[in-house]
């Protein structure tokens, strides 16, 4: 008999004896209780219950060994939540190569979360029943960025019928009582029935995401979009506490990249022949009172970004990127777009079901003492945000905060102040670093594994610059601020070294983008347009670069 015949035969074999322990009178029905030490109550978490003998994983709703994660398929049809104690949210596959129909490719063999190693995670109510037969088991619990995930290995002995287990979530960090408040600006589902939105709300309590985008996932060839919204203005919001869902849409989504709208009245679709006219909808959208639109998948680079982006970036009017995603994050390209002068809100979305789960990347945007969905938006419109899978970081200068303009006079001195922050189980900090317009400005390493590291700079303005902050961890963990804006004398805030050779790197792009769009059967004259526009934008900022004669922002 074949090899290949023999293993699997043995591993029938193997799991017939686990389905038969599973069945076996010898057992122990284990109620896992899971309380938030500052409310004392019980609270909805994520978990992975694992017996270490075989690494099968358990869960409450299927009382058995878990063989597969969920699909992406099951957030199209949508999940439904209901309020039995031991139901189970959708495993969600957390480590190893994903396949686009568990996780994303694009983490490669990056963990979702980096101070996550079990290889799946799923969502609990927090006060639930198991039956395990006798055994060792591992549980690791985790609440969100701002509470310490819990580890731990425990015993089933079998000679007791009820085991009670308590584990008490305790914050290393409360960014609320700050002002700062997380949200995740790309998540996917339906929100048509009310067992969807109760599915939401219960997930974004589990993840202490306090702001939840669920977006309408629009198509090129039709108006039949995924993951339809029940509705797109305020009367369709939910807020339950301090934790909220607003619908929004990703679309126009195309060759030319994926476009996201957030705090939308109704969802933008320019037809045919005009859909891959971006400029549209984004006009369309920035009509609605506080709509922002957003550049999806910028930390990779992905859904054709490079083809899209140096071209409707010139518009104006993008007002975020996703500068966080799959546990990448794009410095190089943001660091250059801001070296011309472009002032974008950096973002972060998991972009679920793609990405393992939600708010495993967060925009953290500052709503002062009090939240709600209104003053979230408001606060990202104005760049009061920063990105984290992870450490929290905090920057200001002269009091303000990231996305500010501040006016200095050349040669005045600006008080900055960064403030990293993260706990051991988080992720310990290995390094803070400030740059602006000119490069590093300071980076300070973190010989001594301190927990909080705070930089106080007293920096010299001698023209106008962007300014940001980074902390990096050693499990690759890493959060980063929107820029603050120096004015000196009214001039904008471009790199005059390095511009020119941005922008050269920016015509090529659309070079290569016209001269693919040139050689179909029919090239679209309106791409074509914009393509020559957008050029002429480049050589129109060059000349003001190299002949700075006209002061005042360019754009």
């Amino acid at each position: 008999m074949k090899t290949k015949q023999w293993l699997g035969i043995v591993s029938l074999i193997l799991y017939g004896f686990i389905g038969m322990a599973q069945q076996s009178d010898v057992h122990s029905l284990v109620n896992i209780r899971i309380i938030d030490a500052n409310t004392t109550r019980i609270t909805p978490a994520m978990i992975c219950l694992m017996n270490l003998k075989d690494s099968s994983i358990h869960t409450a709703q299927l009382k058995t060994i878990v063989g597969s994660t969920s699909k992406i398929l099951d957030f199209y049809a949508g999940i439904e939540f209901n309020k039995d104690r031991n139901w189970t949210g959708p495993i969600r596959k957390m480590n190893g190569s994903g396949t686009n129909s568990d996780r994303s490719t694009v983490y490669g063999t990056l963990a979702s979360l980096p101070y996550w190693n079990d290889p799946v995670m799923y969502q609990v109510s927090g006060d639930f029943d198991i039956d395990l037969v006798p055994g060792n088991y591992h549980i690791s619990i985790e609440h969100g960025n701002e509470y310490i995930p819990i580890s731990e290995d425990f015993v089933v002995t079998g000679k007791d019928p009820k085991v009670v287990k308590s584990y008490t979530l305790k914050r290393w960090i409360n960014l609320p009582q700050l002002g700062w408040y997380s949200g995740d600006v790309h998540v996917h589902h339906p929100t048509t029935k009310p067992e969807f939105k109760d599915f939401l709300l219960e997930y974004a309590t589990a993840e202490d995401v306090h702001m939840a985008n669920v977006l309408e996932m629009g198509h090129h060839s039709d108006a039949n979009n995924d993951f339809k919204q029940e509705g797109f203005d305020e009367k369709f919001r939910i807020c339950r506490g301090n934790i909220c869902l607003a619908s929004g849409q990703e679309g126009p989504r195309s060759e030319f990249g994926h476009i996201i709208g957030l705090n939308i009245n109704q969802f933008v679709r320019e037809p045919d022949p005009g859909y891959n006219y971006y400029d549209l909808v984004f006009k369309k959208l920035h009509q609605e009172a506080g709509a922002l639109v957003g550049f999806a998948h910028f930390s990779w680079n992905g859904c054709s970004l490079p083809r899209g982006f140096p071209c409707y970036v010139t518009t104006g009017e993008i007002d975020f990127v996703e500068l966080l995603q799959f546990a990448k994050i794009n410095t190089l390209d943001y660091y250059d777009y801001l070296d011309l002068g472009f002032r974008l809100t950096a973002a972060a979305g998991s972009d679920i079901p793609w990405g393992s789960t939600m708010g495993e990347v967060r925009t953290f945007v500052y709503t002062g003492n009090e939240f709600s969905a209104n003053r979230w938006f408001e606060g990202l419109k104005a760049g009061h945000s920063f990105v984290s899978n992870g450490p929290a970081l905090l920057l200001d200068a002269d009091g303000q905060l990231p996305g500010s303009e501040v006016l200095k006079l050349n040669g005045s001195t600006t008080a900055i102040t960064v403030k990293a922050v993260s706990n051991p189980s988080i992720g310990v900090i290995s390094k803070v670093a400030v740059y602006n317009s000119d490069g590093l400005v300071l980076e300070q390493a973190n010989t001594e594994k301190k927990d909080s590291i705070v930089l106080n700079i007293n920096h010299v303005v001698s023209h106008s610059q962007w300014l940001t902050a980074a902390v990096f961890c050693e499990n690759n963990a890493v959060a980063h601020t929107t820029p603050i804006y120096f004015i000196v004398d009214n001039q904008p805030t471009w790199n005059y070294k390095r511009a020119p050779s941005i922008i050269l790197k920016q015509e090529a792009a659309i070079n290569k983008t016209e001269q693919e769009e040139k050689v179909k059967p029919m090239p679209d004259k309106g791409i074509l347009t914009r393509l020559a526009n957008a050029r002429e934008f480049y050589k129109n900022l060059l000349e003001h670069i190299q002949h700075p004669i006209i002061t005042g922002n360019f754009q």
